[in-house]
């Protein structure tokens, strides 16, 4: 049988068409423009791919695009004028503009097939394609049709294009290979089309064999392309990945960033591919297999500065490496290791060990407890990324797979952009469960989603539906944001984790412990179940002991007892609860200065306190109350302290419900007091906002500085934004109305403003009171408080944090003698209780539990006292004080117990409003003085605070705030220090007189001297002192 013969071709009739023309219709007769274009289908994808280079023609009427064979791919229309780099869309097709071609290049066919080399002659561009035996016929054009269009033509020689290369091709290999790599600095910016462009930011361009490389200061590359007859200069202009750049100077190599390879070790430098094989993929697969990565470290561990974690032990060992496979060191990942600080190094070891299991601890749990703004979230993402990427066991893939993070939903968005901050967009897979199912399906089957953010509130709803955990992957690792929340075995919250199986569990929570010692039971159960066995168990071994060695008249051995337990206790915890406090911040931030400011109540919040505290009625209101009705008056009491207004609103809310409390005698004249007239906007009505409105006034005449306002109540937030626009202070507002969306939107374009463009952020310490940075802020005033110190804590700390420039001053302001001062109380002694646990704190405050009395002394009002939590420290620094207000706080009889110290007679006892003329040695003698006392050791923390009487001369010269100094009460005397500026002998004379010693022998004014919203005392403590300071 004959072989197989190649079919011989027709020849050509003289009169036929040429090859051009067929290939390509003709143009319509007009304007002709020719270009170098790179093509592609429509895509989707983020990091969008070109198919291949081709050809554009394009007149008046139309533009042909043909691919590189010179086949016609798609025909449309381009409006306007053409620009090199910008893409275009012909018939269906995108399109990037490379260069332009002359009309000879295009009809000669010289753009086609091995001509690609531009104008270049044929020759020279054939040599460069060594690798290609195959040339595509080119057919000679008639001479007629060549005369015809008036086109010089170049003769094709196929055999020297194939086999033998030109002279042209030798030099230009030479000068190509002559010419050596250079470096830049780079602008770059994306396609703009507004006249007065402007630069996106800095990068470095490498030029070597003829291809231009950009990449940023981490070394990620951003884009290429060739160069093609150029060379770079200072200024020269090009695009390169989409992106318009400018060379700016050359730098040497040495200066110039490499591609991303971390440590720097030879000997760790991949060793070079050998030559491509033809390999076939597995029909059962639709991808390739993976080449398996070499044993060895991902980052180098003998790197300067490189973060080790520890090294698995032999028990760990024996148990989690039962195939020997080889051990390799855990490195963190360079660019967040040299981006932390040394505390937050410590925390992310700490954070890796626990739930590794080599600490000594049973479990795989651990509670991170730092304070505010030492950066909890930048550690669990270091731990995060490092699990998903490395394992100390070679060759078995990374230690997790999926993580879900669970935080209050307002947090959800700020988690996602940490991520996005710290490791890019691109290094990680993050999904955020919100109501549409889809990203948590793609959580669940995507292998590039690692990580989900959800809320509580949402994971709830999901675990409580028929289907469960269906439609969860498994998960590796749970990380509980503001974990307090777990804080009771028996809530919702707590109880939904069970179905999870997930051994490593990790909380974060800036105050672990708020109450008592069943939160520390519950949130150990959660991260390392079992520690503490149950709960009766807990109580018996560790809590009642610890109780009652700190209950006033312990016994020896009681108290011996207690602290055996307290200590064992707290060698167990030691091991999986790591607290630190802000002090390690005092090297990095400016320094912060706290103030509790005591200001006195209006005569309408008095007469509003005296009507509904009747001392005749309080025993029936204590004792018939239901526990709703008790909590519901507490509410109304610190509205009134906000501002009487409230109470009005309050009860117009009520009406229509008949077992309302508003409806009894009490309430009813208590509220006919406030003024029909009084408006929303109306400051004067309360003392708390009066001093507000004064103190807004001077930082704003005074300062260019800006205030965030925070209050648990919406109510209060409407008074000061009605506040806001009377006084046509810019503001912005979050709280639980604000759309999910905005709130970040808010909180960046305050931080960037100056104080004409937002002057105020009101805040709901609810809705915002965590997880956000409010920097563009120095001064924060808390306008009331609640009785979980968390919540308080939580929003001090939004304006001292990473970033601060100023220094910070924040305020907690609280109506004197009134509940506020009582809620502020009960905070300070529950966070002795968290700092004698888990703090570093050296209370001398041994009382952390509460009597039956609280609900009495909550509802009792002390209306002539400058402090009644300074009275009940029972503090000397204030004894130069007025005889009416000795009497009045009877500090004096509260530490004497010779009169009746035996009687508790609670049945004779009112409480309530207290008038001044009704204390009397007798009537304090009624009080139970053991109470008392334990009330002032709860409050023992408050002896490291500065105690400033505002009431007093000195005052302003105690006081380091300026902003405070201008708001204390002066009565129009001349100060005595203004005599120094007396001529003559007088002025001498009082110049040698101690003046300091004349301000402390003046009398201090008694509290009812002064009006309403006075600063009548105040609690100072700077934290973070400058190094120069100590």
């Amino acid at each position: 049988m004959p072989s197989f013969a190649n079919p011989l071709k027709r020849p050509a009739d003289d009169d036929e068409a040429p090859w051009s023309a067929r290939k390509r219709p003709s143009l319509a007769p007009g304007h002709e423009e020719y270009w170098m274009v790179t093509w592609r289908n429509p895509q989707t994808k983020k990091h969008k791919t070109w198919e291949g280079d081709a050809v554009l023609a394009r007149d008046v009427k139309k533009a042909i695009l043909y691919d590189i064979d010179g086949r016609q791919i798609s025909l449309g229309s381009i409006e306007g004028a053409l620009e090199e780099g910008r893409e275009y869309s012909v018939g269906g097709k995108e399109i990037e503009l490379d260069r332009t071609i002359t009309k000879a290049d295009f009809t000669s066919g010289r753009c086609f097939g091995n001509g690609l080399g531009g104008s270049t002659p044929a020759t020279a561009a054939s040599a460069v394609r060594t690798k290609s035996n195959f040339v595509p016929p080119m057919r000679k054009l008639p001479v007629q049709n060549a005369e015809k269009k008036g086109i010089p033509l170049q003769p094709v020689d196929l055999a020297s294009r194939v086999n033998t290369p030109s002279a042209a091709t030798t030099v230009e290999q030479t000068s190509a290979k002559a010419v050596p790599p250079t470096y830049w600095t780079a602008n770059w910016r994306k396609q703009q089309s507004k006249a007065h462009k402007t630069w996106d930011g800095d990068a470095f361009v490498s030029h070597i064999d003829g291809k231009l490389t950009m990449i940023n200061e981490d070394g990620k590359v951003m884009g290429f392309t060739v160069l093609r007859g150029q060379q770079p200069h200072s200024g020269f202009q090009m695009y390169i990945g989409g992106k318009e750049v400018e060379l700016d100077c050359q730098i040497p190599q040495s200066q110039f960033p490499g591609p991303r390879c971390e440590g720097g070790n030879e000997d760790l430098k991949p060793e070079p591919e050998p030559e491509p094989t033809k390999t076939t993929i597995n029909t059962k697969s639709f991808y390739g297999i993976s080449k398996p990565r070499p044993a060895g470290p991902l980052h180098n561990p003998d790197a300067e500065g490189a973060v080790i974690m520890k090294a698995p032990t032999e028990d760990h060992i024996k148990k989690h490496n039962t195939k020997d496979r080889p051990i390799v060191p855990v490195v963190l990942d360079p660019i967040l290791a040299r981006k932390m600080r040394d505390h937050q190094r410590e925390g992310v070891k700490f954070l890796y060990e626990s739930v590794m299991g080599l600490r000594k601890h049973e479990g795989q749990g651990c509670i991170l407890a730092d304070e505010m703004g030492l950066g909890k979230t930048l550690q669990t993402i270091a731990l995060v990324w490092t699990l998903l990427k490395q394992n100390p066991y070679s060759g078995v893939g990374p230690v997790i797979k999926k993580v879900m993070i669970v935080c209050p939903v307002s947090l959800v968005n700020n988690w996602k952009s940490e991520f996005y901050k710290w490791l890019g967009r691109d290094r990680m897979g993050i999904a955020t469960c919100s109501k549409d199912p889809v990203e948590l399906h793609a959580f669940k089957n995507s292998p590039t989603h690692q990580v989900l953010v959800i809320g509580y509130e949402r994971l709830r709803s999901m675990v409580n539906k028929s289907e469960k955990l269906r439609c969860f992957p498994q998960i590796d690792l749970i990380i509980c944001d503001e974990g307090h929340r777990l804080k009771s075995s028996q809530n919702k919250t707590t109880k939904m984790f069970k179905d999870f199986k997930t051994r490593r569990r990790i909380i974060l929570s800036g105050t672990p412990i708020q109450n008592d010692l069943s939160e520390l039971h519950a949130m150990t159960e959660f991260c390392n179940p079992g520690l503490f066995d149950d709960y009766p168990t807990f109580r018996r071994v560790y809590e009642i002991p610890i109780l009652k060695s700190r209950a006033p008249g312990a016994s020896a051995k009681e108290v011996e007892l207690g602290d055996a337990r307290t200590t064992q206790l707290l060698r167990i915890a030691k091991s999986f609860v790591l607290r630190r406090d802000a002090d390690l911040l005092k090297n990095y931030l400016p320094p912060k200065h706290e103030y509790v400011v005591f200001i006195t109540p209006t005569p309408l919040q008095l007469e509003i306190f005296r009507k509904i505290l009747n001392p005749d009625k309080m025993d029936d209101l204590i004792e018939q109350s239901t526990t709703a009705e008790s909590l519901a008056m507490i509410g109304v009491l610190t509205k009134i302290s906000n501002s009487p207004i409230l109470l009005r609103a309050t009860a117009e809310n009520a009406k229509g419900k008949p077992s309302s409390m508003f409806h009894k005698r009490n309430f009813t004249d208590a509220t006919s007091l406030v003024p029909e007239n009084a408006h929303i906007e109306d400051m004067k009505l309360s003392g708390k906002l009066i001093a507000l409105s004064k103190m807004l006034e001077v930082i704003r005449e005074t300062t260019e500085e800006k205030c965030v306002l925070v209050s648990h109540y919406t109510s209060t937030l409407n008074i000061l934004e009605a506040f806001c626009r009377k006084m046509r202070y810019s503001y912005f507002r979050l709280d639980g109305q604000t759309p999910q969306a905005q709130r970040q939107e808010y909180v960046n374009a305050f931080n960037k403003s100056n104080q004409r463009g937002g002057f105020i952020f009101l805040l709901s310490s609810k809705a915002g009171g965590v997880g956000i940075n409010l920097i563009g802020a120095s001064r924060l005033c808390l306008i009331d408080s609640d009785w979980n110190p968390s919540h308080d804590l939580q929003s001090m700390a939004r304006c001292h944090r990473d970033g601060q420039k100023r220094p910070v001053f924040i305020y907690r302001f609280l109506t004197a003698g009134a509940i506020d001062e009582k809620i502020y109380q009960r905070q300070v002694t529950k966070l002795a209780l968290s700092d004698s646990l888990i703090g570093s704190a050296t209370n001398a405050s041994k009382s952390d539990t509460f009597t039956r009395k609280d609900l009495r002394d909550i509802f009792r009002v002390h209306t002539d006292t400058p402090s009644n939590t300074h009275d009940l420290l029972d503090c000397p620094c204030d004894e130069g004080r007025s005889s009416d207000d000795a009497s009045t706080s009877g500090r004096e009889n509260i530490s004497d117990g010779q009169d009746d110290a035996g009687e508790s007679d609670d049945e004779n006892f009112k409480g309530g409003f207290v008038n001044a003329t009704q204390v009397t040695p007798n009537y304090l003698g009624k009080l139970d003085k053991a109470y008392l006392e334990k009330k002032k050791a709860g409050l023992a923390a408050l002896e490291e605070w500065k105690h400033v009487n505002c009431l007093a001369d000195a005052a302003k010269d105690l006081i380091q705030d300026a902003i405070l100094r201008e708001l204390l009460y002066t009565d129009g005397t001349q100060d005595p220090s203004n005599s120094r500026r007396s001529n003559g002998q007088t002025g001498n004379l009082l110049a040698a007189i101690d003046l300091d010693q004349i301000r402390a022998d003046v009398t201090i004014k008694s509290v009812g001297e002064v009006p309403g919203g006075t600063i009548t005392f105040v609690f100072e403590k700077t934290v973070n002192k400058p190094l120069e300071s100590e």
